[in-house]
Parts: structure tokens; sequence; C-alpha cells
């Protein structure tokens, strides 16, 4: 009887391991440096590659983000086009992108078309973690950087930006 018990008991331990994810993505924006730092409502478009493991992928221009093209880091003549996955976005939900990831490896681009700027992320796809709820915060008056897994690239950083919320809705007097 204990025999049974204890191939009952390993049956669990021999799942079958499933590779994919939903990737959620809740997307902040700030404008200007004054303005509060609010849940994203842009024209926002997000899109990935299944790529390979020790390869390195960048968006080399602005042009290229809008146009869903990624360039191999290591030869600049090898460039991917056709994503495997376009995001969904919501611009009214918690979080505005879903993403559906099935490939180990992954290279995923956000892009905001209203502010011009975009993030790109290298990303390894868990096993059996059926959802993964992340931020990107997508701030136009900042430089390019990198925050939280997220390498964000502003192509116009000296770009003149317009609040997103009138300095008299926020309380904020200038003299």
């Amino acid at each position: 009887m204990t025999l049974i018990v204890a191939l009952v008991a390993m049956v669990g331990c021999f799942q079958e391991e499933k590779q994919g994810t939903r990737m959620r993505i809740a997307l902040y924006s700030q404008n200007v440096t004054t303005d509060p730092i609010l849940k994203t409502t842009h024209d926002i478009e997000a899109y990935a590659f299944f790529v390979g493991k020790n390869t390195k992928w960048e968006v080399a221009t602005w042009e290229d983000a809008l146009n869903r093209v990624i360039t191999n880091v290591d030869n600049a003549n090898l460039t991917l086009s056709q994503p495997d996955v376009i995001g969904d976005y919501d611009p009214s939900a918690e979080y505005q992108l879903s993403l559906e990831l099935w490939s180990q490896y992954t290279f995923i681009v956000v892009v905001d078309k209203t502010n011009r700027v975009y993030a790109t992320r290298f990303y390894e796809t868990p096993v059996n973690l059926p959802e993964v709820m992340v931020q990107l915060h997508l701030y136009a008056h900042k430089k390019s950087g990198s925050a939280n897994g997220w390498n964000t690239t502003n192509p116009f950083p000296d770009e003149d930006r317009e609040p997103l919320v009138p300095e008299e809705e926020t309380g904020d007097v200038t003299e």
C-alpha cells in the first residue's frame, strides 16, 4: 500500500513543463519633470521576436522601431522584420499591454508613438508560469537609459515637450 501512495505522490513531480507566459505590462508616462507620473493612454505598440540565447539585437533607429525592424548587434546585415508576436493594447486596463510569449528567448519592443520613445528587452520566458506582470516607465523628457530590465531609447531627447497635465490642474505655481 505504501508503494502505491509513493507512486501517486511522485506523479505530481513529473508534470509536463510548459514553456511560455503572458506578459502583462503596466505603462507609465511623464512628458516633463513637473508632470505627475500617469498611466499611459498614448498610441502604443508592442511586438516581440523569438530569438536565440546567444544573439544580441537592437532597434537601430526610430524608423526601425515604427517599422518593426530589429538588427543583430554582431552583424548589422542581419535584420528581422516579421515579429512573432504583436501585443494587445487596452489603454483603459490596469496592465495596458499584453504579449503571448511561448519561445524560450524573446526580444521585446514597446513603442510610444505619441512621445517618440521606445523600450526593448531581452527576455528569458519562464516555464510553467502562466502570467508575468511588469511595469515600464517611458519618460519623454529623459535621455536613453536602463531600468528594471528595460532599455529605453529617446531618439529626440532635446525635443520640446508639452506637459501632460496643465499647470492649473497640478496645483503648481510658476512665478
